[in-house]
């Protein structure tokens, strides 16, 4: 009976013992489940990671190609204006240098931020809009400038009539008496002109000319009123086209309106007169070279014309 007590002991303790060893071996193989599940998910997440930051790459990529394209855009039509107005031109070449900056930023940048990406399309706006305005400017001068050279076409006509008619005039009266040929009309005599620096010094280069001076002599005349005149100076460039600093510069002449380029009142006292008129390039215009016409006025008439070169 006490072999029997002995023996029940040792046996409960090696069941338990099977059952401590199972219960571990289920622990073990839950722990080793848990533990593959966290590394798929860990592998997932850093996949995901990885495609997001790949497609966000993969979208600036495309934003700095289409930027880039309408840059391009941009710079043909920047290109595309036209005018003579010197101001206006250098704005246009500072957007185009802008324009060329931009895209000279774009390739050395690899991968552009989101951030960079939205700067760039808000320059890209700003430029589009300023390139509005630049074509109402250019339109509006070019119209401007259509209707100068169809008033010049019209006057340059009637001076090449006139001219006709005064050398006419002077062959039938060459053999009237010196009483008949004493007329109420102003002569010009030694026309000279002068194109000044920015210092005031003569210089006949285009480029250099920032002032003209016309300068004569009102011969003596016994015939004519004694008192105060208008004398107005026309100068017309190598293409016929007339400089004039303003629109209202206008003056009567063979009963039409016509333009001048800059006047003076002198006091006439029936004898020599030395009068000089200038023109100042207000404007900063860049005149081109060649054969310039200067034509004096005085009540109406063209008392003289000047022919000049600038190079």
């Amino acid at each position: 009976m006490e072999n029997e007590k002995e023996i029940q002991p040792v046996e409960n303790k090696d069941i338990q013992q099977k059952e401590c060893n199972k219960s571990f071996f289920w622990i073990l193989i839950l722990i080793l489940l848990l533990g593959n599940i966290l590394l798929a998910w860990f592998y997932y997440t850093e996949h995901e990671t990885v495609k997001t930051v790949y497609v966000k790459l993969e979208n600036t990529t495309d934003e700095k190609a289409a930027i880039k394209g309408e840059l391009d855009d941009l710079l043909v039509q920047y290109d595309g204006l036209k005018t003579d107005n010197e101001t206006l031109n250098a704005e246009i070449e500072e957007k185009k240098q802008r324009i060329l900056e931009i895209e000279a930023e774009l390739k050395k940048t690899k991968r552009a931020s989101y951030y960079q990406i939205a700067q760039y399309k808000k320059e890209l706006g700003t430029l589009r809009d300023i390139l509005k305005t630049y074509i109402h400017q250019v339109d509006s001068l070019n119209t401007l400038n259509q209707a100068l050279t169809k008033e010049n076409v019209q006057v340059k006509h009637k001076y090449k009539k006139v001219l006709s008619e005064k050398e006419s005039l002077t062959k039938q009266n060459a053999d009237l008496s010196q009483t008949v040929s004493i007329a109420r009309v102003f002569k010009a005599l030694n026309v000279s002109v002068t194109g000044l620096n920015r210092k005031g010094k003569p210089n006949m280069k285009a480029r250099k000319v920032k002032k003209m001076q016309i300068c004569f002599t009102l011969e003596e005349n016994k015939v004519i009123t004694p008192g105060p005149r208008m004398v107005y100076l026309r100068i017309a460039r190598p293409d016929g086209t007339i400089i004039i600093s303003s629109e209202e510069n206008l003056f009567s002449f063979e009963g039409d309106k016509i333009a001048y380029t800059s006047k003076r009142e002198i006091e006439y006292n029936q004898e020599d007169t030395n009068v000089c008129i200038y023109w100042t390039n207000t404007e900063h215009e860049r005149l081109p070279k060649g054969e310039y016409y200067a034509d004096i006025f005085i009540d109406g008439k063209n008392i003289a014309t000047k022919t000049f070169k600038l190079k």
